[in-house]
This record gives structure tokens, C-alpha cells and sequence, in this order.
């Protein structure tokens, strides 16, 4: 940075040259490029309108007082307005009555006879000038013109005044005017002076029309309805002015040498050269960037501020940015304005001044050309520049005033307490710096009792509401919550409050149900221990019995057959066990396909029959003429309806009726098998679904206490349903799967 610092302060020195002089030029080309002079601008044509309508109000239209009384006429209409202003000859004379009424008893009470004469004689006075006006027209004529003639003094009083400012304001101005219809003239100045601006007023360039400009008397000596008569006393005074001879010619000049009295025109003269000048300023600064001393990346490529400067969050950084950008927009307008003020009459800006803002603003220049050219390398390299920007402190703020609102009604509470709090503090500083007004402390101390201490005991009460709610949920952190959070209302921490309440059911649930997984799970090792080492212990009993040499050939056969009996017994318990786990870990693959679960009912009752003849039970099977059509794994499926008749088959009380039932409803196929039990079930009946879980709790039966809980499992996979159900003795199995 030092080794390039003069080169960049001299570039942005000519950027900040460029900037004022082309906005400048941008502004005022209109106006002083070109041939126009400040004859035609707007502020002359605004100065000389000014200029005629005063020449005409205080100088042509001056006329003699004494004449202009002599015009004065007053209407019927008028003598009846001044007569009925008050109301009619009763109100009025009931008005002036009743206020003399209280002032003379007064008088007479307290003795003043002399007080109490004078205000008779005051009110009788006033109730016979009120009768005179309602008998004589004439009488009230007179009182109306002695207003209007007090009127006409002061407007021409007024006049006389004000001619010694209209000669004092417009000295540079020279005119000679006569009036056509009275042939008076008047002058001031020299009109055959060589001008700089004349304006003639001719039958070939027109009349000046002195009574068109002419202010209302109003403008003068104020007021627009007179409060003793109700007429408007100052039109009529302007109507008599118009009414006068006001038609005139001449010339109205500003001479050549009287142009340096004019300051807006020495003004705007300063004006139009500088522009000149700055534009000419403008045209070589932009020569010098493009063709002599051109713009170099690497002035501003190594600096050890860059590194400090490029720590900052992207987001602070494109702010500054826009922040810089702002700052030179502001002064360049600035400086321009104070360039054109500096050396004229209307200079605002010192030369201290005028430097010091182009010292921030070439600054502001200086700093963003460094700030521009590291943010262009930054994204040129494509550093995550997205992700950099979302991770930033401005997004931040945004997400947190968003997440603020995430809940709708506490940022909306939240939003309303602070503006209260925020007029509650303004309002406390205005009340004590008008404390002698007592209307703003009554009104001040409404809002306190009524707006403010009503908002704070909302705020505590919530916030009292919400340590409660903070306080259970550290208790059920620690687990020791007992009894639930309290819900009050329907806010958003009563429904968090209700949600707690669930989250902690739920807690308890969970525990219970851990509880219970840790004992089925024991009980899972218990029995499948016990139905393993069962034929294990008899196959190695028997293995030893087979050694003795002494066995008859009766025995040793009856010996092989127990032998081959519990091995396979004991295969079809690891068989169901290693197929159960894979069905449960989701490693089982199905062959789905079109099944007829009518003839696979069927087929399933055949392979059994032999069995129910012997069983003792009777089967009562319900089953549709119809084909019951399943995308099912046929196999799989055979299965479950297996284990369902041999569950019913080991565990129905013998001599009972055993139901099974297939019936096609709303796409669903539903098999049901209902029978009345061998053994008491108890009420957790769903924990027949476990693995190796028997109604026969000895263990005395053939079964392994896997059939429910494979077929539970073919079932889920095939997207059914398995649901068993107890009244009393009756268990039934209900099973549903998709017919599509």
C-alpha cells in the first residue's frame, strides 16, 4: 500500500474530479451551455413578475385618497347585511339588555348611582342606535362608508410605506411609464441609457395592464371581513382600485450599467463559467485516466491491510461497500453545490469547509476502488462466496429476527411490550419537560396506569409462567418429574406446557416399555435355553444309553427312534429360530406373485386333516365359492396359515368347536381362526407375538413358541395385518392383507 500510495490517491483524485465536474455538467448543461442568458431563465421571469405586480400596486395604482372615498357607494343589499348582522331589531335590542342587565343590578346593589346611571345611559344609547339603523337607511349608509373610508386611510398609509422598500429592492430597475387615460407619467431612472434588458409596452407590443397585477387590499392592511359591519371592506377597496384608469406605456429597462446591482445575475453569470470550466476540468481528468495514466490492478493487489480487512464476515464487507458508495454519491453532490456557491452571494461553504468534504470523499473514492478490487478477486476465485455470504453476521441478524417470529404470538407479545416500554420512555421525558402542563400528566399517567403497568404484568406473569415450564423441563431432564406442567390459556407456552405433558407420558411409556423388553428379553434367553437344551440333554442321555453293549435289539431301536425324534426336533427349533431373525432383520427376499388364498385355505386344511381327526376338535370352516386373488409369496403365506391351524390345533381345549373363516371385503381378504383355549392366557396377550412365547407356560407342549411370531412376521412384510383377540377362554387370530 505504501509503495503504491501516491499513484492511487492521484487516480482517485482524478475519479473524484470526474464525478463532481460530470454530475455538474449533468445537472446545469441545460441551463448555462449554450446561448441563453439570465434574461430567460426562470428566476428573472419570477424577479420581474414580482417586480411589476409591486410597481403596479404601490406605484401605478396609488390613487388620491380623498377621490377615491368620493367613489364609494354602498347597495341595499349591503345596508341590509350591516343591519341584520347581529339578528333582527328584538334579538338585538334583548342582546344589549341582557348584557347590561347583571352590570346595572351590580351597581344598584352596591349604591354607585352614578355607575349604574352611566350604564343605563350607555345601554340606552346603544338600543336607540340599534332602532336608527332599522329606520333609516340613510344612517346606516353613513356608518358604513366612515368604515370603509378608515379602510382606505390605512391601505393608503400602508402604500406610502411600503414604496420606500419597492425603491430600495428593485434600485436597478428603470422605467417610464404614462397612463393613456389620464395622461399622468411617471419615471424613475434613465430609460435612454444603454439596457441590458428592456421591456416596451406599445399598441403594437400590447398596454401594460397595471390593474391586472394589482394584490388585494387584504395583502396590505389585512383582514377580509370587517367584525362591525360583516362586509368584506377590503374587495370592495380592491374593486375601486381595478376600477381605475390602469392602462399604460413605456418602457421598463435594467440598464447596462446597473447589471452589477443585479446579484442573481452576477450569480448565474459565476454559474455558467464554472460549468464551462468544470466541464473542460471533466473532458482532461478522463483523457489523463485513458491514455496517460491508466488504471493498474497490481496498485492495489498487496496491501497488509487486505489480510486484516478480508478477516471481516463477506456480509460486513458488501455492506461497507454500499455504505462507501453511498458516501461519494452524497458528497459528490455536495461539492458540487458548494463549487458553484463558493464565490457567489449566496455562499454557504467556507474554503475550510469545501476542503474537508472533498477529503472525505476523495477518501471514500480511495478506500472502495481497494474495497471493489479484493471483493472482485474473492469472487473471481469462487471461495464459496454463496456460502460464506449465508454464514455472515447480516444474515444472522436476519435469521434471528426471523426465528424471533418463528412462533407468531410471542414475537407479536414480544414486538408489542417493547413498543410500549419505548413510548412509555418517550413519554416520561416529554411529561417531566412539560410538567406545568397539567392535560398531558393526566393524559400521561392514563397510559401508565391503563396501557404501561398493565403490559408489565402481562410480561411478568408470562414470564413467570415460562420459569414453571423451564423448571419441569429440568425436572424431567433429571427424571424426577412427577406430577405434570400446569396448562392455562391457549398461548403458545400453555401449548408447550401441553406438549411437555405428552413428551412425559410418553417418557413413562418408554420406561415401561423398556422395562418390559428387558423382561421378555430374559425371558426370550430363559426359554429358548430351555427348549434347546431340552432335546439336547435327551439326544446325549440317549447317546450314552446307546453304548451300553448289553441293549437288546428292541431297545437299542427304540433308543434311535427317541434319538431321531428330538434331532429333529431340535432342527426345527434352530430351523424356526434362524428364520424368525432373518425375517426380523429384513433379509428374507419374498417371490411375490398371484395366489388363490381360497385353494391354499384348502390346501392347508387337507395337509392337516389327519391331525384334526385325531385332535378331538371340531373344525368348522367358512370359506367363499369364489377365488380370493393375493400378490403374495405363496410359500411364505402357506406358512402363516400353517402355523395359524397348528397353534389352534396344540393349544384348543379338546371337545370344542375351532372356527376358521376367509371372507373378501373392500379389497381386503380377512382369515380369521377362533378357538377356546387349552390354558389361561392372562391379560398381555399381545406378548404371544414374542419369540418363543407359549400359553403353555411348563413347557410341556411340542411347540416352540415361534409360530405366531413368524407368522406375525411373514404378515408385516407382505404390508398386512396380525391382530389376536381375547373374551375370556375365546382366542381369535384375525389376519389382513391387500387383495389389490
Amino acid at each position: 500500500m505504501k509503495k503504491n500510495f501516491y499513484k492511487t490517491i492521484g487516480w482517485s483524485l482524478l475519479v473524484s474530479i470526474i464525478l463532481i465536474a460530470v454530475t455538474s455538467t449533468l445537472e446545469n448543461a441545460h441551463r448555462f451551455i449554450g446561448n441563453q442568458d439570465y434574461f430567460q431563465t426562470d428566476e428573472f421571469q419570477s424577479e420581474y413578475h414580482n417586480y411589476i405586480r409591486e410597481l403596479s400596486s404601490i406605484v401605478l395604482n396609488n390613487p388620491d385618497k380623498e377621490k377615491l372615498k368620493d367613489t364609494v357607494s354602498v347597495s341595499q343589499q349591503e345596508i341590509d347585511q350591516y343591519r341584520f348582522y347581529y339578528g333582527d331589531l328584538t334579538t338585538q335590542i334583548q342582546n344589549i339588555q341582557a348584557q347590561y342587565q347583571s352590570r346595572i343590578s351590580e351597581a344598584e346593589a352596591s349604591g354607585n348611582t352614578s355607575v349604574k346611571d352611566a350604564l343605563t345611559k350607555e345601554r340606552d344609547a346603544k338600543i336607540a342606535d340599534i332602532q336608527k339603523n332599522f329606520e333609516d337607511d340613510a344612517y346606516v349608509e353613513k356608518k358604513i362608508k366612515a368604515v370603509i373610508n378608515t379602510n382606505i386611510d390605512s391601505y393608503i398609509a400602508e402604500l406610502n410605506a411600503k414604496k420606500q422598500d419597492f425603491v430600495s429592492d428593485f434600485t436597478y430597475f428603470s422605467y417610464e411609464l404614462k397612463n393613456i387615460e389620464t395622461g399622468e407619467t411617471f419615471s424613475s431612472g434613465d430609460v435612454s441609457e444603454k439596457a441590458a434588458f428592456t421591456m416596451e409596452f406599445s399598441k403594437k407590443n400590447g398596454y401594460l395592464k397595471a390593474s391586472q397585477y394589482l394584490d388585494s387590499a387584504s395583502y396590505y392592511i389585512g383582514g377580509e371581513y370587517n367584525e362591525e359591519t360583516g362586509i368584506d371592506v377590503n374587495n370592495k377597496i380592491t374593486t375601486l382600485l381595478k376600477a381605475s384608469p390602469s392602462t399604460f406605456e413605456g418602457k421598463i429597462t435594467i440598464p447596462v450599467a446597473n447589471m452589477n446591482q443585479v446579484e442573481r445575475a452576477q450569480y448565474f453569470i459565476y454559474q455558467k463559467n464554472l460549468s464551462l470550466i468544470m466541464l473542460a476540468i471533466a473532458v482532461v481528468a478522463l483523457l489523463i485516466i485513458l491514455l496517460i495514466f491508466k488504471f493498474r490492478k497490481s496498485w492495489y493487489v498487496d496491501s497488509s491491510v487486505r489480510r486484516q480487512y478480508e478477516n471481516w464476515p463477506l456480509d460486513i464487507r458488501l455492506v461497507l461497500i454500499l455504505i462507501n458508495g453511498w458516501i461519494v454519491m452524497i458528497f459528490t453532490f455536495m461539492l458540487k453545490q458548494d463549487y458553484y456557491s463558493l464565490f457567489s452571494y449566496y455562499n454557504y461553504q467556507s474554503v475550510e469547509g469545501l476542503l474537508f468534504n472533498h477529503f472525505i470523499h476523495l477518501f471514500a473514492i480511495w478506500f472502495g476502488i481497494y474495497q471493489v478490487v479484493w471483493t472482485y478477486d474473492e469472487l473471481k476465485q469462487g471461495l464459496g462466496f454463496i456460502e460464506t455470504l449465508k454464514n455472515g453476521i447480516v444474515v444472522k441478524n436476519i435469521k434471528l429476527v426471523r426465528d424471533a417470529f418463528l412462533k407468531t404470538a410471542i414475537g407479536k407479545q414480544m414486538l408489542a411490550i417493547l413498543i410500549v416500554i419505548f413510548f412509555w420512555g418517550i413519554g416520561t421525558a416529554i411529561a417531566f419537560a412539560n410538567s406545568y402542563d397539567d392535560g398531558l400528566i393526566m393524559f400521561y399517567l392514563i397510559c401508565v396506569f391503563f396501557i404501561g403497568i398493565p403490559s408489565i404484568l402481562f410480561l411478568m406473569k408470562r414470564i413467570r409462567y415460562l420459569n414453571r415450564v423451564f423448571r419441569a423441563t429440568e425436572q424431567m431432564a433429571s427424571g424426577t418429574l412427577l406430577e405434570p406442567v400446569p396448562e392455562k390459556g391457549k398461548s403458545v407456552i400453555a401449548k408447550h406446557a401441553k406438549h411437555l405433558n405428552k413428551l412425559r407420558a410418553g417418557f413413562k411409556t418408554s420406561i415401561t416399555e423398556q422395562a418390559k423388553s428387558e423382561r421378555l428379553k430374559t425371558e426370550l434367553i430363559t426359554n429358548v435355553s430351555h427348549d434347546l437344551r431340552t432335546p439336547l440333554t435327551s439326544i446325549i442321555t440317549y447317546t450314552d444309553l446307546l453304548k451300553n453293549q448289553q441293549l437288546t435289539e428292541e431297545e437299542r431301536n427304540e433308543y434311535v427312534n427317541i434319538l431321531e425324534r428330538k434331532s429333529n426336533r431340535l432342527k426345527i427349533l434352530i430351523e424356526d429360530l434362524f428364520e424368525v431373525s432373518k425375517m426380523a432383520s429384513g433379509n428374507l427376499e419374498l417371490h411375490k406373485q398371484q395366489v388363490d388364498l381360497t385353494q391354499l385355505i384348502h390346501q392347508v386344511i387337507g395337509e392337516h386333516q389327519e391331525d384334526i381327526e385325531k385332535s378331538g376338535l371340531d373344525f368348522r370352516v367358512t370359506i367363499p365359492d369364489t377365488s380370493v386373488m393375493s400378490y403374495v409369496d405363496g410359500q411364505r403365506w402357506w406358512r402363516v396359515l400353517d402355523n395359524l391351524i397348528v397353534n389352534a390345533l396344540k393349544y384348543s381345549l379338546t371337545g370344542t368347536r375351532v372356527y376358521v373363516s376367509l371372507k373378501h371385503e373392500n379389497n381386503q381378504a380377512e382369515f380369521v381362526v377362533k378357538n377356546i383355549t387349552k390354558y389361561e392366557l392372562g391379560e398381555n396377550i399381545n406378548e404371544l407375538l414374542e419369540r418363543f412365547k407359549r400359553a403353555d407356560t411348563s413347557r410341556a407342549t411340542e411347540g416352540s413358541g415361534l409360530g405366531l411370531a413368524i407368522a406375525q412376521s411373514i404378515v408385516d412384510l407382505h404390508d398386512g395385518t396380525l391382530q389376536i383377540d381375547l373374551d375370556g377362554d375365546l382366542f381369535k387370530v384375525i389376519v389382513k392383507i391387500p387383495t389389490y
